[in-house]
């Protein structure tokens, strides 16, 4: 028989409960999707594990059955888990989470590093952002550069000190690169590198010496662009990754 585990006992990561006032039901169904996603990712639920039925839920959470059953069909969209028939929600397979989802993604900054996934995002960038840029080179719009170089400044503006503005301009260098591709495919994968961004920044311990590195990296890729080298901006963007792989790894030797 399958055995289910309270989380908030179990070996693992202590992981929050969601809470609220009765005014705010969208930010509770927020919180109890998070929080049961969170079990998931951090391995309170293994996969195949049955989780509690939905009024131990409802009391786990302290929130009605109806905001644990609709958070239940929200995290079974997102591939997390399935309801079964004499069962009850079960954990489904990993390799059958959607992973990109950028909810999923957003999620597990809180619950620690998890250096497959981190690999598995670089590897994507890799795939995506390097024929992004050589898109872009193309493509780009006098709009799509001043949204560029914006990103840029912004991050030059920032440091030394203020790490978090700069890497919301290092989003918003990002996003200018993969929108000025014009590709509709990798425009929408915009969500989904943003979070695999902020998924990085923040397992990374000495952000202001990383940002500081890749300044001129960033700039690289941003002039190969406008002076429309395509070539060029796909080297740039990829030794742009191969930066962020070395810090990645660095920082894992810490």
């Amino acid at each position: 028989m399958d055995e289910i585990v309270d989380p908030r006992s179990a070996d693992g990561p202590s992981l929050p409960l969601a809470s609220g006032t009765p005014g705010d039901g969208g930010r509770i169904h927020d919180l109890v999707v998070r929080t049961i996603g969170q079990w998931v990712l951090g391995g309170s639920y293994a996969p195949g594990a049955v989780m509690p039925r939905e009024d131990e839920l409802s009391d786990m959470l302290k929130v009605s059955r109806t905001t644990v059953r609709e958070a239940v069909k929200v995290l079974s969209a997102k591939g997390l888990i399935e309801t079964r028939p004499r069962i009850g929600v079960r954990v489904r397979p990993r390799d059958e989470w959607r992973l990109l989802d950028p909810a999923v993604l957003s999620w597990h900054p809180d619950i620690g590093r998890d250096d497959e996934l981190l690999t598995g995002l670089l590897e994507a960038r890799r795939i995506i952002e390097p024929a992004a840029a050589e898109l872009a080179a193309e493509r780009a719009t006098g709009a799509d550069l001043a949204a560029i170089e914006n990103g840029y400044l912004g991050m030059e503006r920032s440091l030394p000190d203020d790490i978090a503005g700069c890497c919301e301009a290092d989003l918003a260098f990002h996003r200018g690169v993969i929108a000025a591709s014009h590709n509709i495919v990798l425009r929408g994968l915009i969500g989904t590198i943003e979070a695999a961004l902020t998924a990085t920044f923040t397992v990374t311990t000495e952000l202001s010496k990383t940002q500081a590195a890749t300044l001129a990296v960033h700039r690289e890729v941003f002039e190969r662009i406008r002076m429309r080298d395509k070539a060029g901006a796909r080297k740039a963007m990829n030794e742009l990754l191969d930066r962020a792989a070395a810090d990645l790894q660095g920082d894992a030797l810490r």
